[in-house]
């Protein structure tokens, strides 16, 4: 038996502590765990620690669609409340405004990820698992041996489901794309052109009456369609991505490529589960404390997305400490290995609709400029964030209404009419009547931008 052994004995008997390790691992932490895991979005430095609520990995609770949200797709005319699990988790992840958040989502091929094994398993995971083992072992604590082997079981079973999650994205990616190829609108829109020749030639002789039906137009499967999602605390933000990824992305449920591996980790997560709960419990004090620092310290950095791509951390701090960094900088982060999620926002200028002579003279936009990588969503370069800065403060102040985002939509009258079929537009004349001009307002200043060889509009994608 080792020296230390019986030091430790006394020491976790003298102290007349008992921690309820069992309640801990089985309540706490579970509905954080459900968001911050559901939405796939990988940490830098957490991926490959334990955390709090594995049964909602074993259970695979954090891929259930969830209620509360609402996707309308205006360019269709199609909305649905069924959006896929992953994606409402997404959402529900990012800080966003009420109405002036804009996501534009991207199809391309993420980098490899070595910096994220280094740090995170290499660096972080294995000396936290290596230091609990040998505590074990030295110790000749076999439950809390047993309990350190069901937690690296559990980081094994998470990463495997995550992983099977983002290649069911990715699948559903490849047969989006499969589609679209198939539908060939250079050729179906060349037909069409045909056809609105022949049919034109047949009036102009005589042979049609002008009230015959017109060919159907095709859509190009490619173009931005304009969508807005309805959040559960009743945000509305604008979604830019192409028409074909709408229905395979996000609002189906992303297939596992390897059912038979997803369930065998299923059952496997629930056994190490079910390892971990009893053993924590019947492990020596001293194992059960490093345990639950590990887990909490881990949890608690998960749930606030340290290490994540889609982190506000540090960007937070800058703004406070520096008056010349916006905190409404746009931001990436990849889903899955072809899916790329931008967030951006309209300026705060767009909820100012005096459009007085004085504001005229002003950019009365910010203008996110061209970079590599980025397009037209890159980071706004400082000519552009001076401006913002020169606008008054009191503009923070005046609230935000959906009002405002149908109109810098700048949708058509057929668009409309899908608003006022799912209620989104009141039968009030007067409240229309505000929005008609606020919509005029803001067509003039893209045209005062256009003029001034400025494309700033972050919806421009939508147009």
């Amino acid at each position: 038996m080792y020296p230390w052994n019986a030091t430790l004995g006394s020491w976790a008997e003298g102290t007349g502590l008992h921690i309820d390790a069992l309640g801990l691992v089985t309540l706490l932490g579970a509905e954080e765990m459900n968001r911050s895991i559901g939405r796939l979005v990988p940490s830098l430095y957490l991926d490959y620690l334990p955390l709090l609520g594995a049964f909602v990995v074993a259970g695979n609770q954090f891929t259930e669609k969830k209620p509360g949200f609402a996707l309308y797709n205006i360019s269709e005319g199609i909305m649905t409340s069924e959006l896929a699990g992953w994606f409402s988790r997404w959402l529900q992840g990012q800080e966003l405004h009420r109405v002036r958040s804009v996501v534009k989502w991207e199809v391309g091929e993420r980098p490899h990820r070595w910096t994220s094994f280094l740090v995170g398993f290499l660096l972080i995971s294995l000396p936290s698992h290596g230091i609990l083992i040998a505590l074990t072992v030295l110790s000749a604590d076999w439950w809390g041996f047993a309990n350190v082997m069901a937690m690296i079981v559990s980081v094994i079973v998470r990463r495997i489901q995550v992983a099977q999650n983002q290649a069911g994205i990715d699948a559903n990616i490849r047969e989006a794309q499969q589609e679209a190829r198939k539908y060939n609108y250079p050729q179906k829109f060349e037909d069409y052109k045909s056809s609105m020749a022949r049919l034109e030639e047949r009036r102009q002789q005589s042979l049609v009456s002008e009230d015959a039906k017109l060919p159907t137009e095709p859509k190009d499967p490619y173009t931005i369609a304009k969508v807005i999602v309805i959040t559960e605390d009743s945000k509305a933000v604008t979604i830019a991505v192409p028409r074909y990824l709408i229905k395979h992305i996000f609002t189906a449920h992303p297939q596992s490529p390897n059912q038979l591996l997803y369930t065998a980790c299923q059952w496997i997560g629930w056994a190490g589960f079910a390892v971990h709960v009893i053993s924590i419990g019947m492990a020596g004090l001293y194992t059960q404390i490093c345990t639950v620092v590990v887990i909490l310290v881990a949890t608690v950095f998960t749930a606030h997305k340290v290490g994540c791509e889609d982190s506000r951390i540090w960007s937070r701090f800058r703004s406070k400490w520096r008056k010349d960094v916006d905190e409404d900088l746009e931001y990436s982060c990849w889903v899955s290995s072809s899916l790329k999620a931008t967030l951006a926002t309209y300026p705060v200028s767009y909820v100012n609709w005096s459009d007085t002579e004085e504001d005229r003279k002003l950019p009365s936009v910010q203008e996110p400029h061209e970079v590599k990588g980025g397009g037209r969503w890159g980071r706004r370069n400082k000519v552009d964030l001076e401006s913002s800065l020169s606008k008054p403060d009191v503009l923070k102040n005046i609230p935000e209404r959906r009002q405002d985002l149908y109109a810098w939509l700048d949708l058509t009258a057929e668009e409309d009419s899908h608003l006022n079929f799912w209620g989104l537009i009141p039968h009030n004349q007067e409240w229309k009547d505000i929005y008609l001009e606020k919509k005029a307002i803001h067509r003039r200043r893209l045209r005062r931008n256009q003029a001034h060889g400025m494309n700033a509009n972050p919806g421009a994608a939508l147009q």
